[in-house]
């Protein structure tokens, strides 16, 4: 009987049972593991029945090395790429987010917004103004809000984080703290003591055009709260959208802000009462050095811009 091997496995098998012809029997079967009487010194003619149970054999401890391995593994399964040795930066991680993989996400009236591709930051401004700010007692709209604030504190390209941190000033309400990545003990202890957060990430994070393996524009959103099952709730002014996101999926989309636009992180933000518009501008104004000076504009989906919001 013969017995047929891919190439792959003959030469696995001559790897695991490779034995020099001068090699003792008893030294031949120490080296593959088998029995003694199952190792031949020297293969002539066709196989004998000694030789087809070794190959059978041989083919047995392949697979045993195969499930070793396996076996090995199988503990560090979920382990990050440093401890299995194999470097990581963000020049090649993370990856985009996966495209949706959030809950449908329906236009929310309380969501403020963006009216063209830049302004996302004049619209958190205004949506935080309005929730623990002064924005509410303003009597413009919040679309004339947005555009007194985009002429006023940017050049129309979209919002840094300093210019974030003078119109939310301006909004009656003053950035508390900040980090350049997310922080979630800060951010949680905010939200629960009724503060809110501002979120620059990468737009692939919310915008519905973004195909997987993309990225897109570092983009602002806010952050109101928790559901129940633990996901932050990020009001996106891009889709007027509130969206639940998980605390690892919003890490990573900071991540990508910084190492494809230089830029990105957590503003704490909370009420000025008592405080100048002047004041809240320069303690904030210090602050917010820490995310960077990238601009902040929208998603590519466009189409969603242009209605004002109530």
């Amino acid at each position: 009987m013969s017995v047929n091997l891919s190439s792959n496995l003959l030469r696995t098998f001559q790897q695991l049972a490779e034995v020099k012809p001068t090699a003792q029997p008893q030294q031949a079967a120490q080296q593959v593991g088998l029995p003694e009487e199952k190792v031949v010194s020297q293969v002539e003619g066709a196989p004998t029945p000694v030789q087809t149970e070794q190959a059978s054999d041989a083919f047995a401890a392949v697979e045993a090395l195969n499930q070793a391995w396996a076996n090995r593994f199988q503990p560090v399964s979920g382990a990050a790429a440093q401890d299995l040795g194999v470097p990581g930066t963000l020049a090649n991680a993370p990856q985009a987010p996966e495209i949706g993989g959030w809950d449908t996400a329906a236009a929310d009236p309380e969501v403020v917004k963006q009216t063209n591709q830049n302004d996302c930051g004049a619209a958190v401004a205004v949506m935080l103004g309005k929730e623990i700010g002064t924005s509410k007692a303003q009597p413009t709209s919040d679309k004339e809000k947005m555009a007194a604030l985009e002429s006023r504190f940017t050049q129309g390209q979209g919002t840094s984080p300093h210019e974030l941190s003078n119109m939310l000033a301006n909004q009656g309400t003053k950035v508390t703290q900040t980090s350049s990545k997310l922080d979630t003990k800060a951010l949680d202890d905010a939200l629960a003591r009724g503060a809110k957060g501002a979120v620059m990430v990468d737009s692939c994070l919310v915008d519905p055009t973004t195909k997987p393996g993309e990225t897109g524009r570092a983009h602002w959103v806010s952050v109101e709260g928790k559901d129940d099952q633990g996901r932050y709730l990020l009001k996106d002014p891009s889709t007027g959208s509130k969206v639940p996101v998980d605390a690892q999926r919003l890490a990573d989309s900071v991540e990508i802000s910084w190492n494809q636009h230089q830029g990105g992180g957590q503003m704490i933000v909370e009420s000025a009462q008592g405080m100048s518009e002047a004041q809240a501008a320069a303690e904030g104004g210090q602050k917010a050095v820490a995310l960077g000076n990238t601009d902040g504009g929208g998603s590519r989906a466009m189409s969603n811009f242009g209605r004002e919001s109530s």
